[in-house]
């Protein structure tokens, strides 16, 4: 029988498979969301934005993507003090919305039209978008970092933070 969370994981999560192959599920550093409503509470105490890495299992280009660029922000001092980053497993478990509502992953990230893996999701505390989603793979992933750092600085103007993410 085809659920809803079935055809939705179909649709958005199955159109990258048709491209990038089954690859291998993502065993990963990155802190996995459970909880946006406590994550929430902390980003708002520190005026912080909120980044979610949106993946799924088996999606070949999320898992290239975390081990090129997000795991390396992690491990990135600069990072820290200016973005709450997180994973948001389309194939896990249930996980507390900004609400404090229990909200199943796929629902949750259909709230903000991230049906592709992968997706990168800049939001304030309250769970609003505060600069343009990164959705999918650009062909030089080199690229991703400075698209990543354009878009904390923005959602930091946008909450009104001064501090900034600077090269050299």
């Amino acid at each position: 029988m085809i659920t809803r969370r079935n055809l939705l994981l179909g649709l958005g999560v199955g159109f990258p498979l048709l491209f990038s192959g089954c690859g291998e599920a993502i065993s990963s550093p990155v802190e996995t969301v459970t909880d946006l409503a406590a994550l929430a509470t902390d980003a708002s105490t520190r005026n912080l934005p909120i980044m979610l890495f949106v993946t799924a299992p088996h999606c070949r280009y999320c898992h290239q993507l975390e081990r090129d660029v997000i795991v390396p922000m992690t491990k990135n001092p600069r990072y820290a003090p200016l973005v709450l980053l997180r994973r948001l497993d389309l194939g896990t478990g249930q996980v507390i919305d900004f609400n404090g509502q229990t909200q199943d992953p796929v629902r949750l990230a259909s709230r903000y039209k991230a049906q592709l893996t992968p997706t990168i999701l800049f939001l304030s505390p309250s769970g609003e978008i505060l600069a343009d989603k990164i959705q999918g793979v650009v062909q030089d992933i080199d690229q991703y970092g400075g698209m990543i750092d354009q878009r904390i600085n923005q959602a930091l103007s946008r909450l009104g933070n001064t501090a900034r993410i600077v090269h050299g």
